[in-house]
């Protein structure tokens, strides 16, 4: 079977997922796998989490890429909760984090989920608020297992540098399941470190929480990550390209 069949074959299972709301499945592609999960962290502000995420990880990942999924995870997570922290701003609610100053300046474009029907959102810093208030609702509905089972799928598409997190974009708001496919064999190549992981990781989970593409300046889903890969600083000589080659 090549790899190009497999990968639709799973994305096929992956978008039957989001359709049915459902654990039971048939998988489409069989492999088997194994359950890990990820802490949570409680930023100030914000209730009702869990203790932890759960992911249903393919076990065709090998220890050494497993600790590198649960690492971006981790990252994810802990730049969700120092937006969630600074926003809070000590009980006033209307802080403005790094995330969100760095959104505003550089994201105009695609500012909306595809679930959203309120009113129109202006710039980058509300899009930001919205977007991790999304996250805040993955995390609510995989922690308690109000979602179907997240599945990391790991397949190596062709040519093998054309993906490294590809997550489906989600039409809804609730119960959405945080399933991906991660590209192992670059997860293995020594030039792409942590931060490349966690940028595309976050870019992966904007997907998930409604927001689309094109891969391009000025568009959310490419700028917040790249606020989050370039520590909130402003962008210099590296062109956007050498950021958003990592985005699915």
């Amino acid at each position: 079977m090549s790899f190009n069949i497999e990968r639709t074959l799973i994305i096929m299972e992956l978008i039957l997922q989001d359709v049915l709301k459902t654990n039971f499945v048939i998988p489409l592609y069989p492999t088997t796998f194994r359950e890990i999960f990820i802490p949570v962290p409680t930023p100030p502000g914000v209730t009702n989490l869990p203790p932890n995420i759960y992911f249903d990880l393919d076990n065709r990942f090998n220890l050494a890429q497993e600790q590198e999924i649960r690492d971006a995870i981790g990252g994810l997570l802990f730049h969700w909760s120092i937006h969630m922290g600074q926003k809070w701003n000590g009980g006033t609610n209307d802080g403005i984090s790094q995330m969100a100053s760095c959104n505003n300046t550089y994201a105009t474009r695609n500012l909306r989920p595809a679930w959203y029907i309120g009113t129109p959102i202006p710039n980058g810093l509300v899009a930001t608020n919205v977007a991790m208030d999304q996250f805040t609702q993955l995390i609510r509905d995989n922690g308690f297992h109000l979602a179907p089972r997240a599945k990391i799928f790991s397949n190596i598409p062709f040519p093998t540098t054309s993906s490294l997190i590809y997550g489906l974009t989600s039409s809804k708001k609730a119960n959405v399941p945080l399933s991906f496919i991660i590209n192992p064999a670059q997860l293995d190549n020594p030039q792409i470190g942590i931060g490349i992981l966690i940028g595309s990781m976050f870019h992966a989970w904007l997907h998930r929480a409604g927001f689309f593409h094109p891969n391009t300046t000025s568009y959310f889903i490419t700028e917040c990550p790249m606020c989050v890969m370039r520590g909130y600083q402003p962008k210099n000589a590296i062109p956007d390209s050498a950021f958003y080659q990592f985005f699915d």
